[in-house]
């Protein structure tokens, strides 16, 4: 007797469970607005179609256009060459420097990076000089951000 007050205890428990997790639903999708609840979607103000979903932080003049064709020179960045493209992709003008001096302040907006890390970089086409002593990022180093993969 003991057992089946026990067991239709647990069935009833479990019942209300499934019940509350059903009106949570139901109230997430509500307050969502989505299309299936009835409510109404807001418009999208981005530009990408719905089938694209993207984030980044950097800024937009600094995302690959998807225009450059062609393979790569390399699949794989060193965790050092990636962390140089991540720091031009977001504005900052590279320069290289050698191991005794990169630890001193830069100018405003310039990241200091190992010589060969940016002779590397700017030999496979990743970085262009900027004609006054550093380097920005081109189309193909936002390019080689997007589908090479890194090696740490």
């Amino acid at each position: 007797m003991e057992f089946v007050v026990l067991l239709v205890g647990v069935m009833l428990l479990g019942l209300l469970g499934l019940l509350g997790w059903a009106i949570y639903r139901a109230m997430k999708r509500r307050d969502t607005g989505s299309p299936a609840a009835g409510g109404q979607a807001e418009p999208q103000s981005s530009t990408l179609d719905d089938s694209t979903y993207r984030v980044s932080y950097a800024p937009p003049e600094f995302e690959w256009s998807g225009t450059t064709t062609g393979a790569l020179p390399v699949k794989i960045l060193t965790y050092k060459q990636y962390e140089c493209l991540e720091d031009a992709r977001y504005g900052f003008r590279i320069v290289g420097l050698p191991p005794t001096e990169r630890k001193q302040p830069q100018p405003h907006k310039t990241r200091a990076h190992g010589l060969k890390t940016v002779a590397s970089l700017t030999k496979h086409g990743f970085l262009a000089d900027d004609g006054e002593g550093g380097h920005l990022i081109t189309d193909r180093g936002l390019h080689a951000l997007e589908v090479c993969s890194v090696r740490y």
